[in-house]
Order: C-alpha cells, then sequence, then structure tokens
C-alpha cells in the first residue's frame, strides 16, 4: 500500500538520495519557514501529500542541484 502523507523522515530520505541533505536539513528548513505548510497532522505528527512534496522538490532542490552543476563546470 501506498503511502498517503509523507513525513519529515521521507523527504529526508528523498533529499539524501539525490546528494541535497538529509532530514536534519529538512527540520532547519521548516524551523526557518522555508519548507512547505504540512497538509496533515495527525497528534503530533505532520504529513505531506506527495504533490506537496513534489513540487517543492522541483522549484527548491533540482534548480539548487542545478546551480551546483554549473558552478562545478
Amino acid at each position: 500500500m501506498e503511502k498517503v502523507y509523507l513525513s519529515q523522515t521521507d523527504i529526508g530520505k528523498m533529499t539524501e538520495k539525490v546528494g541535497w541533505g538529509d532530514q536534519r536539513k529538512i527540520a532547519v528548513l521548516r524551523a526557518r519557514n522555508q519548507f512547505p505548510k504540512h497538509d496533515v497532522r495527525i497528534g503530533s505528527t505532520k504529513g505531506w501529500k506527495k504533490e506537496t512534496i513534489d513540487k517543492w522538490f522541483k522549484e527548491v532542490v533540482e534548480k539548487d542541484l542545478q546551480k551546483r552543476e554549473k558552478n562545478d563546470l
């Protein structure tokens, strides 16, 4: 069964796979209000829809990775 919502840990694993950071970086971005607002809260756990994170990933992570590649050339 596919997860309906992604946790901070799930998102950290996604960014870690592409070399952009981990769960701690996501926590810092959340604390700085530089991360999308959660879509759901169950108790103290926050969750994001895959669509929300896919959009953020394209707008922030992929752009930053492309910028890094340009600077490395």
